[in-house]
């Protein structure tokens, strides 16, 4: 007997990736339906048939978030394959690291992928959510809050958070809930040519975090996955940091400016 169909759906941006897979098997595992959603289709299809043969419900769609005609037609998609109530903003990059080294074009390559996606994805689901109530997530960083580098991609995500909260307000009658979460560093492939030069990285960065360590996706996913859940049902318009306290402070600075050692 075949399991029966998922009365609910998530659509998820960068499934293909570390951070985007992490939260499409949580999502998956908890009786989510899910959409894999992502610029790379085979990888999109990779972690839906992952998912698939671990007995969850997942479909795939090929997406790229900054082109307003190649969202509508996942959307629309998507909403064949099943009645999405979970829209998660999680595509995203940092590409220039510095404004010395920025110029017009690069960055509206930071800001078309990490403000301007999240942006045309809730616009696509928009009606659909407000007339039944869902949640939506989105990808922020703690490159929002505080200076840690990639100028645009942190003015990009500093607009994310913010647009987090102004949807918060504007959706709320209509039932639907806005949040977002703000990694700190995370394990992922994206930092594989940093740690292709420097194998000792994350242990470097990691002495800057209160914890003492860097986030795992799962680590993400599972932030992402309490947001779109009933047990957050009067949550919104919340930033939720999982960054290992770095957001609230710097040992090391502390230590400094207190001297005690």
């Amino acid at each position: 007997m075949s399991a029966p169909k998922p009365s609910r759906w998530a659509f998820v941006t960068g499934a293909g990736g570390d951070i985007g897979g992490a939260i499409a098997d949580i999502l998956a595992a908890r009786g989510w339906g899910v959409i894999c959603a992502d610029i790379d289709g085979s990888r999109a299809e990779a972690r839906a048939a992952s998912i698939r043969a671990a007995g969850g419900a997942a479909g795939s769609v090929r997406v790229d978030v900054t082109d307003e005609a190649s969202v509508h037609a996942a959307v629309e998609a998507a909403m064949a394959l099943g009645d999405v109530r979970a829209l998660v903003n999680n595509a995203g990059h940092a590409f220039v690291p510095s404004m010395k080294a920025m110029d017009y074009a690069g960055w509206r390559r930071d800001m078309a992928l990490n403000l301007d996606g999240a942006f045309l994805c809730i616009r696509a689901f928009q009606d659909h959510l407000l007339a039944g109530g869902g949640a939506i997530v989105n990808m922020g960083s703690v490159n929002g809050i505080g200076m840690y580098g990639h100028p645009a991609y942190s003015a990009a995500k500093a607009g994310l958070m913010h647009l987090t909260r102004c949807l918060a307000v504007e959706y709320g009658p209509q039932g639907v809930r806005v949040n977002a979460v703000a990694p700190g560093t995370v394990r992922t492939q994206a930092w594989s040519e940093r740690v292709a030069s420097n194998p000792q990285i994350f242990e470097e960065v990691s002495a800057y975090y209160p914890l003492r360590k860097v986030a795992t996706p799962a680590d993400v996913a599972a932030a992402v996955a309490f947001l779109v859940s009933e047990e957050a049902s009067h949550i919104t318009g919340v930033i939720l940091p999982v960054d290992g306290g770095i957001s609230a402070g710097i040992p090391q600075l502390s230590a400094a400016i207190t001297q005690e050692r």
